[in-house]
Order: C-alpha cells, then structure tokens, then sequence
C-alpha cells in the first residue's frame, strides 16, 4: 500500500471519529433543550437534526450501511418532523 493511500484513509477515519463526537454533543444539547420544555425548547430539534446528519455523515465516510440506514430514516423521519411540528406549523 502505498503512503498517499494509508494517508487518505486514516484522515477520513479522522474525520469520521470527529463527526461522530461531534454529533454525540449535538444530541446532548438538544435533548436537554426539548427536556427543559421551554420556549426555545423547539429548536432542541435542530441541534437533534444536525446531530443525525453528522452520525449520518461519519457512517457514510466509514461505509457501514446499516448504520447509514438508521441515521437516514432518524434524520428523515423524527427530526424533519419535529422540526415541522415544532418550529414550522
């Protein structure tokens, strides 16, 4: 293997680890912020959507289709529609 490719990879893994402690924090705010039940609570849904779509990032860098799936269908599902009831209606 060449040192370009072992180099490629290891930044894309890099990358990945990153977008998924970076999703993990996400999720916290935004679950505490719909815990808290406040005004603002509805926006906790933004920060739960950009946690999903960084998870879903990470998974697609690593390729692991399963988890791509779960990501996608929480990303497309709960999230969008939490945002739609919360924020939008």
């Amino acid at each position: 293997m060449s040192d370009k490719f072992k180099t490629k990879k290891a930044s894309k893994y890099k990358s990945a680890q990153f977008l998924k402690i970076s999703s993990s924090c996400f999720a916290i705010v935004g679950g505490i912020l719909l815990a808290l039940k406040l005004n603002i609570s509805g926006y906790g849904f933004l920060f739960l959507a950009a946690s999903s779509f960084q998870m879903l990032l990470s998974n697609i860098l690593l390729k692991d289709k399963s988890m791509i799936f779960y990501a996608a269908s929480i990303f497309l599902f709960v999230d969008c529609l939490g945002i739609y009831r919360w924020l939008l209606a």
